[in-house]
């Protein structure tokens, strides 16, 4: 039902006798509409205040952007497609004119923001291609969308000021109008929501000083005993010191179990708070379980779970206007769109995915969080993950980062892959000494942290699943780490048989196919875990073999005293290693410590991932055969002659740099997948994710408010599972998964589907699932 005042703002608009009254949306839940001027207003202010706080020589672009963006908003035609008068169409586009404002005035920024708010980013040729469309008649128009602007707001200035630093390089001017797109889009639909929901958005500030303290207290209530503690203490320290330091690029250079996970924290935070940073962002391999790091951050920092850390890696696709046909009330039809994240939390724990795409994406949902880079610090975990076929252009937007937008990095890792500068492989790549490493004496280090021996295999030397079952079996603890999901659900299936029967609950599968949630409680928390866990059982002495694929050796905290490892890349030969023997707590007969074991297996199915990953395993062969494999144990310095030969193999472009060049946008983002293969997320009916979908199907709607939020989003995520085309296809085809929500592009698996130690099984499935 229409308020009084809406249908008097209508009549005066139709008497003539009142200036008009235009409206930027339709009413909200208490009938209220949104006003054309207060959400100009709101919007450009909102921007420029992002822009003040990430980059000032920025903020009058970003208020035009803001003022601009509706500006079509002012056509009449618009006005009565918003009071349900005509339907939509091009008659009712309204981007279009404001863009083409701003591309008439040379205003580069706000002319590529303006169009895509509602699109996403158009390459120059599109961009100039829309704003002089005849069907939209702008140089009739304009004048007077201008006037009506102008009497609600100030005159439009024929110049603004932009960047300076953009001039004569293409690739500062494409990453410029990312940032700016960025905040508009973040401002926009923060405006927009509130409006909605009646409540603005709040967001916790970072105070660092505070959850340092949180993060010294926590070393200090650790033991203090033992050479391994006392090592960690010193990295830690050390970490503080350099802190100090000004903004830059640093480098975290410690063998596995030296404790780089609070290291790295602990100098994020003392950084911060030296040069008044806005927060931590914490990049992990998208096939790493990041769940185990941001339990960890929240159990220090953020205790209350008031939103201090928040983990961020569903991959969800989010449909978007491409041409602004977007329905009256953007809560009922867009619920995700609003719902996208933005990073606006202290602490941000996410993928590689996840950033990596963000920084090159044209969609708005993937762009929106992007000014929230500024002012922070980055820690790379593990970072010599980064898609090599992406370095280069990644190299670059992270000296852009640094340089305009008061970004820090930290690359953390035990084997540092050297990203020095190389004119035929990686021209991006660091200069001498413009990397700063973190810890001291990195050769000394790695000769007191070492813990294992390793072993490879000889020449044509191959391994059966039924015999690696049976080595496993003769062991009460094990783990073994191979290179497909196949593999994983192969040799799980084969050591279940071989165990004994009151064993066989003893034998654990971690893959990708299972949902984060799953993982997690298949691990077992990192300080109290819960009897029957994998943690649980290798701190008290009881039997646990676990077989997993690769996502285990990225920083995931388990102790095993022998692992075999698939032939692989040579990184991950020596993270698997990281998992033996990890706190140094093996003794021999005589009490005495001792070694634990890693041995490199050659499986007699010796199939590997394509790409990137079967070339660096064969660059590995090729090095062990020249090298003392157990040197891999302590010299570092392998790695360079390692990932020196992958960057000469590999591209590091894939055409990206071009294309920036040209400010093509789209073209980019269809280039710059770190996953060259799509995977869309669903989510699994596991644990209390069950309850999560029958709440938020159950959820009474409420006209003006939104059915699914960003909070819904975030609680979500831990039960996505993300699947190649082939197998959402596969799924779709049988009926196996449906919406969440009629109109929310976010898919269910179906019950039957999630097998509770394998995850989602689509063809094979164990053979005693089928016996009685």
């Amino acid at each position: 039902m229409k308020t009084l005042a809406f249908f008097l703002s209508s009549f005066t608009e139709l008497s003539h006798c009142m200036v008009p009254v235009f409206y930027a949306h339709s009413g909200n839940k208490t009938e209220q509409w949104h006003f054309l001027k207060d959400h100009l207003i709101a919007v450009g202010s909102l921007a420029s205040h992002y822009a003040e706080r990430n980059c000032p020589v920025m903020q009058d672009a970003a208020k035009w952007a803001g003022l601009l963006h509706d500006l079509g908003k002012y056509r009449d035609e618009f006005q009565q497609y918003l009071r349900s008068e005509r339907d939509g169409g091009v008659e009712t586009r309204h981007a279009v004119y404001g863009a083409a404002l701003a591309f008439q005035r040379d205003w580069l920024g706000p002319a590529f923001a303006i169009a895509g708010h509602h699109a996403g980013l158009y390459d120059l040729n599109q961009l100039q291609t829309l704003v002089e469309d005849p069907k939209y008649r702008v140089e009739e128009r304009l004048p007077l969308i201008i006037e009506r602007f102008e009497k609600e707001h100030s005159s439009i200035p024929q110049y603004i000021s932009e960047p300076e630093f953009v001039n004569g390089n293409p690739h500062r001017a494409e990453f410029y109008i990312r940032i700016l797109f960025s905040m508009l889009v973040d401002a926009d639909f923060i405006d927009t929501e509130s409006h909605y929901t009646g409540t603005l958005r709040g967001a916790i500030t970072l105070a660092p000083s505070e959850l340092l303290q949180r993060l010294i207290d926590e070393k200090a209530g650790k033991s203090q005993d033992g050479v391994l503690n006392t090592i960690r203490n010193q990295i830690f320290q050390q970490c503080l010191d350099k802190a100090a330091k000004p903004q830059g690029f640093f480098s975290l250079t410690v063998p596995t179990g030296g404790g780089k996970t609070l290291s790295g924290m602990a100098f994020a935070l003392a950084h911060a708070a030296r040069h008044t940073l806005r927060r931590v962002i914490v990049v992990i391999p998208y096939l790493s379980i990041i769940e185990q790091n941001a339990a960890q951050y929240r159990r220090i920092l953020d205790p209350e779970n008031i939103g201090i850390v928040i983990e961020h890696h569903s991959a969800v696709n989010v449909p978007e206007d491409n041409d602004e046909t977007r329905p009256l009330a953007p809560f009922e039809k867009h619920p995700n769109e609003y719902a996208a994240e933005n990073w606006d939390a202290p602490i941000i724990v996410t993928t590689s995915v996840q950033f990596i795409e963000s920084l090159f994406a044209c969609r708005t949902s993937r762009c929106r969080k992007l000014h929230n880079i500024a002012r922070s610090v980055v820690i790379f975990d593990e970072v010599q993950t980064l898609p090599n076929h992406l370095l280069n252009p990644l190299l670059n937007v992270f000296h852009e980062l640094h340089d305009n937008y008061g970004v820090s990095f930290v690359f953390s890792t035990a084997t540092q892959p050297a990203f020095r500068h190389r004119s035929l492989s990686l021209s991006e790549g660091f200069k001498p000494n413009e990397v700063q490493e973190i810890t001291q004496d990195t050769d000394q280090l790695f000769q007191q942290l070492r813990r294992v021996t390793i072993s490879a295999p000889k020449t044509d030397e191959v391994l059966s699943w039924d015999a690696l079952s049976k080595q496993m079996s003769e062991q009460s603890q094990a783990l073994s780490i191979v290179n497909l999901r196949r593999h994983a659900f192969e040799l799980w299936q084969k050591l279940r048989r071989e165990v004994p029967i009151d064993e066989k609950g003893a034998v654990f599968h971690l893959s990708s196919a299972m949902c984060a949630e799953h993982r997690l409680d298949v691990l077992g928390a990192d300080r109290e875990p819960l009897p029957g866990t994998i943690r649980y059982r290798l701190r008290n002495d009881q039997p646990c073999r676990l077989v997993s694929t690769q996502l285990i050796e990225a920083g995931v905290d388990v102790d095993f005293p022998i692992v075999w490892r698939a032939l692989g890349p040579l990184d991950s030969i020596v993270q698997a290693a990281g998992r033996c023997n990890r706190e140094n707590k093996l003794r021999d007969d005589d009490g005495n410590p001792k070694f634990g074991e890693v041995i490199v297996f050659r499986p007699e199915d010796n199939k590997l991932p394509p790409g990137v990953y079967r070339t660096a395993t064969e660059i590995t062969v090729n090095l062990l055969a020249d090298t003392e494999v157990d040197a891999l144990a302590t010299d570092h310095m392998l790695f360079e002659r390692y990932f020196d030969q992958l960057y000469q193999y590999v591209p590091n472009d894939n055409g990206v740099q071009q294309e920036r060049e040209k400010l093509h946008f789209r073209k980019v983002a269809e280039l710059a997948k770190v996953i060259e293969s799509d995977t869309q997320a669903v989510i699994v009916p596991y644990g209390k994710g069950c309850d999560l979908i029958e709440e938020i199907r159950t959820r009474p709607v409420v006209k003006g408010s939104p059915r699914f939020n960003r909070n819904d989003m975030r609680k979500l995520q831990r039960f996505m599972v993300n699947l190649h085309q082939r197998d959402f296809q596969r799924l779709f085809t049988l009926k196996a998964i449906k919406p969440l929500l009629p109109n929310l592009d976010i898919q269910v698996l179906a019950e039957g589907w999630y097998h509770p130690d394998l995850g989602i099984v689509i063809e094979q499935r164990p053979l005693e699932d089928f016996l009685i």
